[in-house]
């Protein structure tokens, strides 16, 4: 029987990517194996001389649409942390960037089968991501349940649809408090618009000098923005118009220019005043979607709740990117499918988006671990 570490999993820092040219990290004595896989796609496999016969499978976060497709610079930061520990890994810089719940889910599952083909099948087979990372992971574990032994899910993003419109929500009602001050609309922008300087300035200058707009905007059930402090109130409209414009113009040429975002029905609701909202759903733009659009959301991905192995997720407290709503609404799911027993959800305290400390994320992994070879359900 194979002896195996518990918390030594401890820099599984499930971040978003950046477009960085990626290094084969300096490991002990580690066979790396390089490849190509499905159109474009670049993998990474590291199985360490002292393999302990587990196998962690990574998926990134979101790469903005514009960057090349490279390693994930965060997988090769988890390699060099674990493998040395006897853990064994696998990593992919998926075909394309952008939203690719798809392509992703389909490349990080190729490479179990690639790892295998060229090592051996593993013993245990954990998987894990950060942010849209998450989703893919989700999708995986629910999809095929057999395959895996224990998932941790970081700063996730739990659902393509609700995502979508939490950041279609936040633009139209700033449309609404700051009329004219940015281009396109909550239902798209331009191809080629630089969400810098075309978005986020002029919307940061626009509720420096306006900052009741903000608070109105928060204030609204449908645009859950997190906040302490009005910088981080700014900073997370900011960060919901800029994923807004992102999001249309990456997701749109895969819909075939289709709108994604439905608000015909939609009953703006809140703390404010009634004559306020009465106000704020007369003048707020309505937008009708396709259905083919959001069929393609649903299938990339909306998930089940329909877990069926040990699963950790954490969270920021005050997450602009992945507001608390993706970590309650999968809540809810898993438990409506009656395994809320496989689910373990913990908060840091904190502002900002996959931003945990190593000790942090020790515990939690170290934790699952525990969970799925010891049977020890970890606390909240």
């Amino acid at each position: 029987m194979r002896v195996r570490s518990t918390g030594l999993l401890l820099a599984v820092l499930f971040a978003l990517s950046t477009p960085a040219r990626a290094q084969v990290p300096v490991l002990p004595n580690p066979t790396v194996v390089d490849g190509r896989l499905g159109p474009g796609a670049l993998y990474r496999l590291i199985k360490p001389a002292n393999w302990n016969g587990s196998l962690v499978l990574y998926a990134h976060g979101f790469v903005s649409a514009s960057a090349p497709v490279a390693i994930p610079v965060d997988g090769d930061r988890i390699a060099s942390l674990v493998v040395p520990q006897g853990f064994a890994i696998a990593y992919s810089s998926f075909s394309e960037n952008g939203w690719a719940v798809k392509d992703g889910a389909q490349r990080t599952q190729q490479l179990l089968g690639i790892f295998t083909s060229k090592f051996g099948a593993p013993s245990r087979v954990y998987v894990g991501g950060g942010s849209m990372g998450s989703l893919i992971a989700i999708k995986l574990v629910e999809e095929h349940p057999g395959w895996f032994d224990g998932m941790l899910a970081a700063c996730p993003v739990t659902g393509a649809q609700q995502q979508a419109d939490y950041q279609a929500h936040v633009r139209a009602l700033f449309d609404v408090f700051y009329p004219g001050v940015l281009p396109g609309s909550a239902g798209g922008v331009a191809a080629g618009i630089n969400p810098a300087t075309q978005i986020a300035v002029p919307a940061g200058l626009a509720m420096q000098a306006n900052p009741a707009g903000a608070l109105a905007i928060a204030s609204i059930v449908q645009t859950p923005v997190p906040f302490a402090s009005t910088a981080e109130l700014a900073e997370s409209i900011i960060t919901a118009l800029v994923g807004h414009a992102m999001a249309t113009t990456d997701l749109l040429p895969q819909l075939h220019d289709k709108p994604y975002f439905d608000n015909l029905s939609v009953h703006y609701t809140g703390t404010l005043p009634q004559d306020v909202l009465a106000a704020v759903n007369a003048a707020v733009g309505r937008f009708d979607a396709a259905p083919s659009a959001l069929n393609y959301l649903e299938h990339y991905y909306q998930p089940t709740g329909g877990l069926q192995v040990p699963t950790l997720m954490l969270s920021d407290s005050r997450d602009p990117v992945a507001p608390a709503f993706n970590k309650m609404s999968y809540e809810s799911q898993v438990a409506a499918a009656g395994a809320i027993d496989l689910l373990v959800q913990r908060t840091a305290n904190q502002y900002g988006h996959c931003v945990f400390t190593d000790l942090e994320l020790a515990k939690a992994f170290g934790d699952l671990v525990g969970w799925v070879e010891f049977g020890i359900k970890p606390g909240p």
